[in-house]
């Protein structure tokens, strides 16, 4: 039987937005596509705009201090912020040179951190100044070969006046450098780079630039390694899509650049559309709400649309109530204001732009028909450098991920027989794309497990269940492998079972995701203790070995005592009875672990 793979341009545009040179560096396509509109402007940060001119000035200068400083083409800078203009600085300035960009959660444990700094043998990063984030940094710099750590400051973008008023009342506070002569802040570093020239590295279509950390398909940690080609790529497809990418409008951001979805396709994509990239250096759910107004098209996740649905309808129904007590004038009148700034900004927008997690059907439903607007999902990964799925805007179907993007090519794969299905047919998505992923770094074995070679070329397998129908609209189904969704982290409960079995008095662990109020799915873990111990004698122990030995967002936010793991008729642990049985547990808010019997 021949394989089936489904492929479509039936919802794209027949003609790009823009046709980008893939086959140049991130610095000459940002450059280039900028070098007739250098006035309009790359960046709104926190009340403060800068121009692609400014942008790409300061970029240089980055670019120069990096070289005086030591770095060469090749070399590995880490780099540990959250959403500041910074970002679209790193990608020019380090695309310049040809050195290499590690991107690393700043949410990470220390240990954590440490280790993907060693594992490219970085000697210089640029950190977001974040009073412990610095701190972990003094405290394990020792044991790394960092030289320079950069520490990058809101105030650095903000106008001259607020920008000296912050400096003050830090000092004020005792906020200061670290005396450590390693440390520098951003702007005495950019005077390093005065009589340093940069010539422009030339283009390798192969050369590894840029390294994302990600948990991957499998939930494991990993090192993701892509070219800049892979990133030309990329936005080369959102070209083809019918959303609204368009020259010197504004794309609010809020997803971290750690994330692929949010450097690929956000803070790299509004410099090569030259877009405004709205920012917000807050990680929380409100950030597209209180900029609303400012943007023409946002790109975040489904947190933030949920949290402009909850306020907006409570807003509503305050001022309903409000308006039928007098005394309330004033309480009233600022709702009202509040509305009307709501509505308006909601109106401005032409959509929003939803990944990284899932809408359901009906959710969506309700949240266009509240704001009037549709709602795009998108579904990617980060082997294949973000989307590679979208919902077309004039055709969107809730409850669908969307359709293949523009020289995407899917297969739906039976994970047991290893056949390709036909339409309608549920089996595990795999992904065919220009901009497949290098590399694991150090990882050969997880890569080979994930790209796979057949005649028809070379696939990423998604680690997600889907069938796709008769119009292409692709559905997903779930995870074909136990994988849990913490936030922005896949977590393998296989990691968190490896740790706990370790311990001596651990017969055997257990690990499923429940529903948490401030997470959608957090660990719990179940444990077969060996005779004569117990879950109350060992509960702190157990923690602390976990807080030792895993990231923060991997240690479970629930440990359960049970008398033994439960079994499907074919031998097989059920999964779903304990994560049936851990609902009920969130769902009692228990004060206490107790035994379960099953």
């Amino acid at each position: 039987m021949a394989e089936i793979i489904f492929s479509t341009d039936k919802y794209n545009r027949k003609k790009p937005i823009k046709e980008f040179n893939l086959n140049q560096t991130m610095y000459s396509l940002v450059t280039n596509e900028a070098k007739n509109d250098l006035n309009l402007y790359a960046t709104g940060f926190l009340g403060s705009n800068m121009t692609y001119k400014d942008l790409i000035k300061e970029s240089d200068q980055l670019a120069a201090s990096l070289k005086a400083s030591g770095v060469k083409e090749g070399d590995a800078v880490a780099i540990c912020t959250t959403s500041t203009p910074i970002v679209e600085e790193c990608l020019l300035a380090l695309s310049k040179i040809g050195a290499q960009m590690v991107w690393i959660d700043l949410r990470c444990k220390d240990k954590d951190i440490m280790t993907y700094i060693n594992n490219y043998d970085c000697k210089t990063a640029i950190v977001f100044e974040k009073e412990d984030l610095v701190e972990m940094f003094q405290n394990f710099i020792d044991e790394t070969n960092l030289q320079t750590v950069i520490i990058s400051s809101p105030l650095d973008y903000l106008n001259p006046l607020i920008s000296t008023l912050g400096t003050i009342k830090g000092k004020i506070e005792g906020k200061k450098m670290p005396s450590d002569k390693r440390f520098i802040s951003f702007k005495e570093f950019l005077n390093r780079g005065k009589n340093t020239l940069v010539t422009p590295v030339s283009f390798e279509k192969e050369r590894p630039s840029l390294v994302v950390q990600s948990s991957g398909s499998t939930g494991k940690p990993k090192q993701i390694v892509h070219t800049e080609y892979n990133f030309n790529s990329a936005v080369q497809k959102m070209a083809y899509t019918d959303l609204p990418f368009y020259k010197g409008e504004a794309m609010h951001i809020s997803v971290p650049p750690f994330i692929i979805y949010g450097l690929g396709n956000s803070f790299y994509a509004s410099l090569a559309f030259t877009m405004k990239a709205e920012l917000n250096p807050y990680i929380n759910a409100e950030s597209v709400y209180n900029d609303l107004g400012k943007f023409d098209i946002a790109l975040a996740t489904p947190v933030h649309y949920r949290y402009i649905y909850d306020k907006l309808t409570q807003l509503k129904s305050d001022i309903e109530a409000l308006e039928q007590d007098p005394k309330k004038y004033k309480e009233l009148k600022q709702k009202m204001h509040e509305l009307k700034r709501v509505l308006e900004g909601i109106k401005r927008a032409k959509v929003f732009v939803s990944g990284g997690d899932e809408i359901k059907a009906q959710e969506l439903i309700d949240m266009q028909n509240e704001f009037d607007k549709v709602i795009v999902n998108g579904y990617g990964n980060n082997e294949c450098l973000g989307a590679i799925v979208v919902s077309p805007r004039y055709a969107n179907r809730p409850g669908s991920i969307g359709v293949p993007m523009h020289d995407v090519k899917i297969k739906i794969v039976d994970p047991e027989t290893q056949e390709t299905l036909s339409f309608n047919q549920v089996g595990e998505l795999y992904a065919q794309s220009d901009n497949i992923f290098v590399e694991y770094h150090g990882n050969p074995e997880s890569t080979k497990n994930i790209k796979i070679q057949d005649e028809s070329g070379e696939w990423v397998k998604s680690g997600d269940l889907a069938y796709i129908d008769e119009d292409y609209f692709i559905y997903h189904k779930g995870r074909n492998r136990r994988v849990i969704n913490k936030e922005a982290f896949k977590i393998s409960p296989d990691n968190i079972e490896e740790v706990i079995d370790a311990l001596p008095f651990v017969k055997k662990c257990v690990v499923v995701g429940v529903p948490d109020k401030v997470s959608k799915n957090v660990p719990m873990a179940f444990i077969v203790f060996n005779e004569g111990f117990n879950i109350n004698d060992y509960l702190e122990e157990i923690k602390k070995y976990c807080f030792d030995n895993l990231p923060d967002y991997e240690i479970p936010s629930y440990f359960e005592e049970i008398e033994e793991i439960p079994y499907t008729p074919n031998e097989k642990m059920n999964i779903p009875l304990l994560e049936k049985l851990g609902r009920q547990i969130v769902e009692e808010q228990m004060g206490k672990s107790r035994v379960r019997n099953i």
